[in-house]
């Protein structure tokens, strides 16, 4: 198949960049030839577009390197011309464009789902309803009215979409495990050493409670035998590294290597997610693919918890002192994990990456298919 990705940002850090190069990677390798519309450089087959910030969340958006795209006619015209689907990822002002071109050149189209409006007033550094009301309607203009068919990574994200209001086709892929995240040996790092390890992956912001684990494991028993891994880097980076500063054991607050990475997701004792709103987390699936089990807070705008083996693993949302006493278990029950990570291992497997890179090859050409027919 001849594929088009529309994306504001191919290269950002955030989930949603990696998990849509990562697509990108595994269709090509599969035969497929796919072109990129995006903001920046690519490479080949792609087709650069110029971009811009808000305002009033520009820092944040430049530590993720997120950049809105601006649709150009040419442009888009130029990359959907031998299409045979086009699939947009952001519900922001290149879609609107794309999806009207993709109609007026008569191209199947689909879109993505992969950003909640409290993902963007989070960005900003505060969480506002109405904000997030107002953030969705715009969602629904710019692309989700626009499009047949909306690929969810979740059950949880399917149905955010249909109470709000949309009427189209939605279909479940997950965003999936890639190989890479397997278990496997590595040492023990010697910044472990004795200590309980908790780790966490995502950016420093105010969406991903940061300083919730902070406190938590302040108010843990044994707080002076935790060591913290909060690994990625944001707006909050130097806030995090001050309050930690306060804990026993100081945590570590940084951006961390591919290799660090998998090395910590194989070694750790326990992840550890406290994220007000995912529509899957990608943090939680390259854990499980590690074996490494999940700790997670039960918000209501968050799919995360499905990967909590059960309510053990389990922690209120925004609630210290219940992720504290959480930690606490654990810590006693330290000797039951490295059995629990076969449990968690076989949950991985319906995540596999080869099995939702099946699914969306299935999407597309259904979705060719109705458009055709």
């Amino acid at each position: 198949m001849n594929i088009v990705v529309v994306t504001d940002a191919y290269t950002c850090e955030n989930g949603a960049g990696v998990t849509t190069r990562r697509l990108v990677e595994e269709l090509r390798k599969r035969g497929n030839r796919v072109a990129i519309v995006s903001t920046g450089t690519g490479g080949k087959d792609f087709y650069p577009i110029k971009g811009t910030y808000l305002p009033f969340m520009k820092e944040s958006l430049k530590s993720m390197e997120f950049l809105f795209g601006i649709p150009k006619k040419a442009v888009l015209r130029k990359a959907f011309a031998d299409a045979d689907i086009i699939q947009i990822q952001f519900p922001f002002y290149l879609a609107y464009g794309a999806a009207k071109m993709a109609r007026a050149m008569h191209k199947p189209v689909i879109a993505g789902f992969h950003v909640q409006p409290s993902n963007l007033t989070s960005a900003a550094g505060k969480e506002n309803k109405l904000a997030e009301r107002i953030l969705f309607g715009f969602f629904k203009f710019f692309l989700f009215n626009r499009v047949p068919v909306i690929q969810c990574p979740s059950r949880f994200a399917a149905d955010f979409l249909r109470k709000g209001g949309i009427k189209c086709r939605v279909e479940v892929v997950s965003n999936g495990i890639p190989d890479e995240y397997s278990p496997r040996k590595y040492a023990r790092p010697e910044l472990f050493g004795d200590n309980f390890v908790l780790m966490s992956l995502g950016h420093h912001v105010i969406g991903k409670r940061p300083l919730l684990m902070i406190e938590g494991v302040k108010r843990s028993k044994y707080a002076d035998k935790i060591q913290l891994l909060l690994c990625g880097r944001g707006i909050l980076s130097e806030q995090l590294i001050a309050a930690g500063a306060q804990l026993p054991i100081p945590p570590l607050v940084r951006f961390v290597t591919q290799e660090e990475k998998l090395q910590y997701l194989n070694t750790a004792d326990l992840f550890i997610h406290a994220s007000a709103a995912e529509l899957e987390s990608l943090a939680c699936l390259e854990a499980i693919g590690c074996g490494l089990p999940c700790l997670i807070g039960n918000s209501p705008h968050s799919a995360a918890s499905q990967f909590a083996l059960d309510q053990r693993f389990i922690f209120e949302h925004d609630n210290p002192d219940h992720l504290a006493k959480k930690i606490d278990f654990w810590f006693e029950n330290r000797d039951q994990l490295p059995n629990i990570r076969e449990q968690v291992k076989a949950m991985a497997e319906q995540y596999r990456f080869n099995k939702c890179i099946d699914k969306m090859e299935n999407l597309y050409r259904a979705a060719i298919q109705i458009h055709n027919a």
